[in-house]
């Protein structure tokens, strides 16, 4: 099995030549800032080091080659693409933006300490789960204007409709999709993806086709003790009609249900043909501590996430892995880095997950209208964000859809494109 982080040192290195070598014979950005963001990106980077125990890639990509990376990205992809990063510094927010083809913009907010930011953070989240429609209304605001606004006119005179966001702690399980600007949800106005760090994932682009897709899931387990997954059986059977109804090419769907839910005929179906998707509608538990404490369930076994290799990821070619369960990316720092670092160990480029656990109804009726989409978006990240801005104006059928708590928890997580 081929060591992803392995070759996204190897691919960071060699991207990294090539952009000094065909781009301008000096950086554009200062020593002292390209230094400054280098180290942001090293410090996300130790966070996964030290949450999994082993090297990840070498952080050398600077700001310019980030850049650099993302002007080429948004002219493959037809989407403009920033890197937006909201580290919290106790004293102060601190944010960086990188537009394509530019120089980092840093922008130091004293007036917003930890204190303050995390205790909107927190109504924020309550006010969604609560379906408190005034309190996520208010908390969103305050919280774009802390976040977005003040690159309000950077973000339009670079026509981006894309946003990279990294994440600092205390921010990394915030509900990106539902922040609000008079009435308006930041995911009506930018598809969005969550990276653990620019220098970890990977930049190639290659537009998403129908193809295989194999869907997995249990709606009980062999072990009685664990809550069963009603929803679970009607999710896939909605996946496997829909995606061949999308009229875009011929998905083939298989599946693999409750006992046929394992390891071993997880992996006898990657070896006998690619997936272009690995859709997975199960128990998942990202969790705060060591990572042996995070596992995804399978039928008859938790799959702990320092044993997640025992899959055979890298046969199945996958470009998206996605865990429609319950609380997969919520969490603290380390359970974030958790589901983040399972695309990573995977070898998948982008993974999609939830922040809590959603109503089985509205997850079909979202993860239905993303794979549907996918075939003509630009991105998957536009994928999702089409999908989420349909909940929002009912186009789905679904008035209760409305809500961000329906929505506003799925996140895509690595690769956007």
């Amino acid at each position: 099995m081929r060591n992803r982080f392995k070759a996204l040192s190897l691919a960071v290195v060699v991207g990294s030549a090539l952009l000094v070598g065909g781009g301008p014979g000096q950086s554009q950005t200062s020593p002292e800032l390209t230094k400054k963001v280098l180290q942001m990106e090293r410090d996300r980077e130790k966070e996964f080091e030290d949450y999994f125990g082993e090297d990840l890639a070498s952080v050398s990509k600077t700001a310019d080659e980030t850049a650099a990376e993302l002007e080429r990205l948004s002219k493959e992809t037809g989407t403009r693409s920033a890197l937006l990063y909201v580290i919290p510094r106790k004293t102060h927010l601190h944010l960086v933006l990188i537009p394509p083809g530019g120089t980092p913009i840093v922008k130091d907010f004293y007036d917003v300490t930890d204190p303050k930011l995390f205790a909107v953070s927190r109504q924020f989240h309550k006010g969604i789960l609560r379906m408190d429609a005034a309190q996520s209304r208010s908390s969103g605001q305050q919280l774009y204007n802390w976040i977005i606004k003040p690159y309000e006119q950077e973000l339009a005179a670079a026509d981006i409709d894309l946003l990279l966001f990294c994440l600092g702690d205390g921010v990394k399980d915030l509900a990106l999709p539902a922040l609000s600007n008079d009435g308006t949800y930041l995911i009506e106005s930018y598809a969005m993806a969550r990276i653990p760090a620019f220098n970890l994932i990977e930049t190639s682009y290659k537009p998403f086709k129908t193809g295989q897709l194999l869907a997995m899931g249990a709606s009980q387990f062999q072990d009685p003790s664990i809550p069963t997954l009603p929803g679970t059986q009607k999710e896939i059977a909605a996946l496997s009609t829909s995606l061949k109804a999308t009229g875009q090419g011929e998905w083939n769907v298989k599946r693999l249900e409750n006992q046929a839910f394992t390891q071993q005929r997880i992996n006898q179906n990657l070896a006998k043909q690619p997936f272009s998707v690995l859709h997975l509608s199960t128990h998942a538990q990202f969790r705060p501590g060591q990572v042996d404490a995070s596992y995804i369930q399978l039928w008859d076994q938790k799959l702990k996430l320092n044993g997640v290799n025992a899959i055979d990821w890298d046969q199945s070619q996958a470009d998206l892995i996605v865990l429609s369960a319950c609380q997969t990316a919520l969490g603290d720092t380390d359970a974030a880095n958790g589901f983040a670092g399972l695309a990573l160990k995977a070898g998948v480029p982008s993974a999609i997950g939830t922040l809590w656990s959603i109503n089985d109804q509205s997850t079909t009726s979202l993860m239905t209208g993303f794979y549907s989409e996918l075939p003509n978006s630009r991105t998957k990240a536009q994928a999702l964000q089409t999908a989420q801005v349909a909940a929002i104006r009912g186009s789905n059928g679904s008035v209760a859809m409305k809500e961000p708590y329906y929505w506003a928890g799925f996140s895509l997580l690595s690769t956007p494109w």
